[in-house]
């Protein structure tokens, strides 16, 4: 398969995903709980953390039935589905709502055209026991372990690129550049594909993607570390979300 037929088919399984009926654009609210029952705005019942890590509902309908999440679990209430967030120990209730107007309004994500210009080549540097502090969009701060950095040209610039490593053991980056607010959402993520044993790599901005919360500002995504924020413009990748309505 070609190059551009990759990029095409990757680009419409992520366009297939945010306006899936149950995907990024349906995050209706993120409901930070406590111990004591209190209302959550859509839904019925009354809420509250377990204790235990779980959170339970009660008083659900004339029955006063109860329900209880855990982990993976999910429940639906009408259409909509409530999910428990676990942000490093602390939960999150979580409404997603098909009827959400950003959900039914979805038509498509706007994208730079693929180029192979943007597949640049790069060293990637291992960071042993190294942490930086990433801020998200809310402004919780936490420090985060650093897998590398990718050294790269960027517009005949060195640049460094720090990369992290998910809980699945995939590459990745947040990072800003000149297009933002003007050509692109505020801050991209970017998955980066695994080095080879000698340190050469490739980083394919064609793959850029936009966070969750360009969908939804119910999303805590992190923000782009101090060194990956670039003030060239990388014209490369996803955009913008396109409504229609």
């Amino acid at each position: 398969m070609s190059f551009v037929s990759e990029w095409r088919d990757w680009h419409a399984a992520r366009e297939r995903l945010a306006g899936s009926e149950y995907g990024p654009s349906a995050l209706e609210s993120t409901n930070w709980l406590i111990e004591m029952p209190a209302a959550v705005d859509g839904i019925p019942g009354l809420w509250a953390l377990t204790g235990d890590g779980g959170i339970r509902g009660s008083e659900l309908g004339q029955s006063g039935a109860s329900v209880t999440l855990r982990g993976a679990e999910t429940v639906r209430l009408g259409r909509r589905e409530l999910r428990v967030f676990d942000r490093h120990g602390t939960l999150a209730l979580r409404v997603l709502n098909p009827a959400r107007p950003q959900r039914e309004w979805f038509t498509a994500i706007d994208a730079y055209a693929p180029d192979e210009r943007w597949r640049l080549p790069a060293r990637f540097e291992k960071t042993p026991d190294e942490r930086i502090v990433i801020t998200a969009v809310d402004g919780e701060a936490r420090e985060t372990d650093v897998a590398g950095r990718l050294h790269f040209e960027l517009s005949g610039t060195p640049q460094t690129l720090t990369v992290t490593r998910s809980a699945q053991g995939a590459l990745s980056a947040v990072f800003a550049d000149g297009t933002n607010g003007l050509e692109t959402y505020r801050f991209r993520f970017l998955p980066i594909e695994e080095p080879a044993e000698d340190g050469s790599a490739v980083i394919d901005f064609n793959r850029a993607y936009l966070p969750p919360c360009a969908f939804s500002d119910q999303f805590v995504c992190p923000l782009p570390p101090l060194g990956n924020r670039y003030s060239t413009p990388i014209r490369a990748g996803e955009r913008v979300v396109v409504l229609g309505g």
